[in-house]
């Protein structure tokens, strides 16, 4: 049976919240990426905390479990060699997953991503219901604290107990933030059918001294049985410029370099000019493609200058040859809500610091 490419759904819309413990009656429609305050100032069950003391009358919502729901797409009968799996890219903060009442899945950090095989836990026949239920952090934490006595758990800002959990620190209260223990499922959720993927691809760049060559070390690695080569390309605004393949091996992980004359170099904002190269791998079995994955990457020489002086050692990056002054500002969250920072407001913000010299 000839190998099937990546089909991916992403699980966007159809779901539901509630508050745990409340009757079916209370679940209300959402959808992901998302966090229980949003939906809930969606549903006008809240007021919006940023005006005036609201963020008082919110607080009760970091205190309480609250479960997120969904009908998952229909999945075909599993081929040989193929598999389908649940990725989450973000769970906020202490979650239990459920797949038709079965655990699959618990998390206690938000900063991680998760991938869950479900080729032997879906059914063909009638509907897949996935839960996931998030404890209060709150709580949690606390109770990770009690768990060891003897540590003195010291913090300027919030509560104490924050330090004990892989959550957003600020999400605890801040100098210059309110207290919004947010739950739910922060990032994108997917469903994915594959016999073949790339996993991850990534790049080492050298740049030589004299800035007039350049090795490119791409490596990528391979997930499923059914890929038999990976084809790479380096092209630079639109035009091809060189062209490598390998072949999967049992290691599952291929690498190939790529050597370019007279790159175009990239430079911090105000040195020069910031060109982008695009690296692409494609993973393909029996002269079919599985499988795409695309990163721009600048190709630069930078090096750590530690020279000893009178005072200690010098601190300072050297980029292609030339002494970077580096100068800039603290970057915090442009919404304590994260989920509904669009890429134009971060594109916006970063536009403010390239004007500012930053």
């Amino acid at each position: 049976m000839p190998p099937s490419s990546i089909s991916v759904h992403e699980l966007k819309d159809g779901w539901t919240v509630k508050q745990t413990d409340a009757p079916d009656s209370e679940w209300l429609s959402c959808a992901v990426p998302t966090n229980v305050h949003l939906d809930l100032i969606a549903h006008k069950k809240i007021p919006d905390p940023f005006i005036g003391f609201k963020e008082l009358d919110v607080e009760w919502v970091g205190e309480k479990s609250w479960t997120y729901k969904i009908v998952l797409p229909k999945v075909e009968a599993s081929r040989p060699g193929t598999v389908t799996v649940l990725a989450f890219d973000g769970l906020d903060t202490f979650a239990t997953v459920k797949l038709n009442d079965k655990e699959i899945l618990k998390s206690d950090n938000m900063f991680v991503s998760h991938r869950v095989d479900l080729t032997k836990a879906v059914k063909v026949d009638g509907d897949n219901v996935l839960e996931i239920k998030f404890e209060p952090a709150l709580f949690q934490a606390r109770e990770i604290q009690k768990q060891h006595p003897d540590h003195a758990w010291h913090c300027m800002n919030g509560e104490p107990a924050r330090l004990t959990t892989r959550k957003a620190q600020y999400h605890w209260g801040w100098d210059w933030g309110p207290v919004l223990m947010t739950c739910g499922p922060w990032k994108d959720v997917r469903l994915e059918t594959y016999s073949g993927r790339l996993a991850d691809l990534w790049v080492d760049i050298d740049v030589k001294e004299s800035l007039k060559s350049a090795k490119v070390t791409a490596q990528a690695q391979v997930e499923g049985n059914s890929g038999d080569n990976v084809s790479f390309t380096l092209s630079l605004a639109g035009k091809t410029i060189s062209k490598s393949f390998a072949e999967v091996g049992t290691n599952q992980t291929v690498q190939v370099e790529f050597n370019v004359d007279s790159p175009a170099l990239w430079y911090p904002n105000g040195y020069g000019t910031q060109p982008l190269y695009e690296i692409s791998a494609t993973l393909s079995s029996q002269e079919k493609n599985l499988h795409t994955v695309r990163k721009h990457i600048g190709l630069r020489r930078v090096k750590l200058v530690q020279d000893i002086d009178k005072h200690g050692k010098s601190f300072y990056f050297r980029v292609n040859n030339l002494d970077i002054f580096c100068g800039g500002s603290n970057w915090i969250p442009a919404d304590n809500f994260t989920p509904r920072i669009t890429d134009d407001r971060y594109k916006r913000w970063l536009e403010l610091m390239v004007d500012g010299n930053q």
